[in-house]
C-alpha cells in the first residue's frame, strides 16, 4: 500500500537523495516503494548542527538516507565520544540512538536522537545558546 503525503505551501520533504520542496498550494502525493523519506520537521540542516547532540542527529540523518554508511559511522562514533565526555548524564540518550543504529533502523535511531537532542536543551540550553 503506497505511503500517502501530504505537503503543505512551501515544505519541504526528502525523497531518497532529492530535497523536494512544494509550491505554493497544498500538495498530496502517493509513494510506492522502499526509499528512506524525511518530512520537514525532521530534517536538520548541516548548518543547522551547531551542538554536540545536534551534530549526533545529523550524521545519524545521513546515515538513514545514505546507501554506504561506512564513513558515516566512523564520524557518528567521534561525535558520540565526545558528547559522551562534554555530558555524561545524556549516555543513556545515546546510547538508545546507538541500539537502533547497531540493529540498522535508522528511522528510530533519528527518532532517539531527537530525544538526545531535546535532552540536551533542556540540561544545557541557556549554556548552549549563549555561545
Amino acid at each position: 500500500m503506497p505511503l500517502k503525503i501530504e505537503l503543505k505551501p512551501h515544505e519541504s520533504i526528502i525523497i531518497g537523495e532529492a530535497l523536494i520542496t512544494n509550491d505554493n498550494e497544498r500538495t498530496r502525493f502517493y509513494i510506492d516503494g522502499n526509499v528512506p523519506i524525511l518530512r520537514e520537521k525532521f530534517i536538520l540542516r548541516e548548518k543547522d548542527a551547531d551542538t554536540p547532540s545536534k551534530r549526533v542527529y545529523f550524521i545519524v540523518q545521513q546515515m538513514y538516507l545514505s546507501k554506504d554508511v561506512s564513513e558515516l559511522q566512523k564520524m557518528y562514533i567521534e561525535f558520540v565520544r565526545d558528547l559522551q565526555k562534554a555530558a555524561p548524564s545524556l549516555i543513556p540518550y545515546t546510547a538508545s540512538v546507538t541500539d537502533n543504529i547497531l540493529k540498522g533502523d535508522y528511522y528510530s535511531a533519528i527518532k532517539a536522537a531527537s530525544v538526545l537532542v531535546k535532552k540536551e536543551d533542556e540540561v544545557f540550553g541557556e549554556t548552549l545558546h549563549a555561545k
